[in-house]
């Protein structure tokens, strides 16, 4: 199944996952520890890197992106019953299907349809800006 393009009115759908879920502190501490990864990767360099140093960092920062990823995941996986009626019906309108076609999918596809939701390119801009809401004291 294809995932289509996230909109700006799929916000609504996944803040109200995000709170049924309760990976709010999740996902606050996932961030915090990247941007502190990311700035003392960062803060070592003094000089221009290299081109092998910066296939090493590039390497290395993905390798961190798809941690926090996989522990997200987990944790949504752990906690998917409490939204699970939210996530099909937000995973159908992404795909364009029923609600009754993601119920009916194996756990390996579902589980995959859900990794592909996380690499979608545009939900880093919408992570990092929640992120930026719940770490200045603001709730959902």
């Amino acid at each position: 199944m294809e995932l289509r393009e996230l909109r700006g009115d799929d916000m609504f759908s996944m803040l109200s996952i995000i709170g049924k879920l309760d990976i709010k502190d999740d996902l606050l501490e996932l961030f915090e520890k990247q941007q502190d990864k990311d700035s003392q990767m960062l803060g070592h360099l003094s000089k221009k890197p290299t081109k092998a140093e910066k296939e090493k960092q590039d390497k290395m920062l993905e390798k961190r992106g798809m941690q926090m990823i996989a522990g997200l995941i987990q944790t949504i996986l752990a906690n998917i019953n409490k939204a699970k009626s939210d996530i099909n019906t937000f995973l159908a309108d992404l795909t364009n299907t029923s609600i009754q076609e993601i119920q009916e999918l194996n756990f390996v596809d579902y589980t995959q349809l859900i990794v592909k939701f996380f690499k979608k390119p545009e939900l880093k801009d919408f992570l990092t800006s929640i992120s930026s809401i719940l770490s200045s004291g603001n709730t959902l």
